[in-house]
Parts: C-alpha cells; structure tokens; sequence
C-alpha cells in the first residue's frame, strides 16, 4: 500500500509538472526599446565566420568579447543565425589572424576571415543574409 501510494504520488507530479505553463508577464515599464546602430562613424569593417556558436546567449557574448578586446576593434556586432560576427576597425591597428588565434584559444577552431561573397556559401543556405 505504502509503494502505491508513491507511485500515484509520483505520477501526479510528473503528470502536473507536464502540463504546468508558466505565466510570463507582460513588460510594462513605459520605457520603448531603442535599436543601437553598429558602425555609425562608417569605419572599414571585417567579417568572421564563427561556425561554432551553439548558443544565443553565452556563446555570442563570449565572442563579443574576445573581438572586442583585440587591438583596433571599435565595435563588434554578432549574428547568431548566420554565425557571422562583423567588426568596425581601425585598419592600421587590426590584425585579423590575431582575432582568429584568440577565437580559436576559446574553441572557435573553424573561425576565418570572410569577404562579403564568402558569408553566403559559409552561413546555411537557408538563412537570408543583409
């Protein structure tokens, strides 16, 4: 009796927990979201295809971060769906197989240096580029 009542214990709990939605509210700060332009001073820009981002939230943000601590980066603006992280630069100072080495220190071993062309055969084909 004492195992029949575990078990019927433990399958209302898995049973609820399936079903349980939980409830997102709604933002509602009265503050708009404002989109940030990349580049406005129009500085020459490189792309790197960065194929081994899995993951929306730390893997961009640790890409981000690499890039944006090389030498001659201004800004850096990643692209999750294609894999594509574009940085404004200052040509005298960027040294792209600096970038990719300090890319591939964190496991981003197949990282390379892009030309527009290169992006579409490099993203997945089923990913509309800019």
């Amino acid at each position: 009796m004492k195992l029949f009542s575990i078990l019927t214990a433990a399958l209302v709990l898995v049973t609820g927990c399936q079903n349980e939605q939980t409830a997102v509210p709604e933002a509602s700060t009265g503050v708009e979201a404002t989109l940030v332009a990349f580049n406005t001073v129009g500085a020459p820009t490189a792309s790197l295809y960065v194929p081994e981002m899995f993951c929306e939230q730390s893997c961009v943000v640790k890409v981000k971060q690499i890039l944006a601590e090389q030498t001659g980066v201004k800004e850096v603006k990643v692209d999750f769906e294609t894999k594509v992280a574009t940085v404004a630069i200052d040509e005298t100072e960027f040294n792209a197989e600096a970038a990719i080495a300090a890319l591939v220190d964190y496991q981003f071993t197949d990282s390379k240096l892009v030309v527009h062309q290169d992006i579409s055969e490099a993203a997945p084909l089923n990913v509309p580029l800019n």
